[in-house]
């Protein structure tokens, strides 16, 4: 009688370390689970955030990422044909970090076919995001000169 109470004592300390490790699994499984979906979040977050760590962004824009969207704000604000920026390039300079001073060089081309050389002058800060975005910047003044 002893060895059958033994027996049975023994048998429900084995199914009960089977529901315990059954009940940890599952809780494991729960904790991935919840983990891959901060990750993703997270993730998902950063691109849209524009924090762009994914592709190595260092931050701040370069002058070639400021002239290309002060290409983009001359475009916008000139009437014209056909607008080219010569191969001789801009100049650019930083008030603060986020404010850039560009003169570039623009050909314009008029509807009746003249074409005529002028310079810009463009204020622009930096907003955060995508540093090529026009959308991410704001234009404080443009002058032609």
């Amino acid at each position: 009688m002893a060895k059958d109470y033994a027996e049975g004592k023994k048998k429900s300390y084995v199914e009960h370390k089977k529901a315990k490790k059954k009940s940890a699994s599952g809780a494991a499984w729960i904790l991935v689970l919840l983990a891959l979906i901060f990750i993703f979040v997270l993730v998902k977050f950063a691109r849209n955030a524009g924090l762009d760590f994914i592709s190595n962004s260092t931050g701040l824009p370069s002058g070639d990422d400021a002239y290309t969207v002060a290409k983009d704000f001359v475009k916008s604000s000139v009437r014209a044909n056909s607008i080219d920026f010569p191969g001789s390039g801009y100049q650019m300079g930083k008030k603060t970090d986020s404010i850039f001073v560009i003169r570039t060089q623009v050909e314009l081309t008029g509807d009746s076919g003249d074409k005529r050389k002028t310079s810009y002058k463009l204020v622009m800060q930096y907003k955060g995001g995508k540093q090529d975005e026009t959308k991410n910047w704001l234009l404080l003044n443009i002058v032609e000169q």
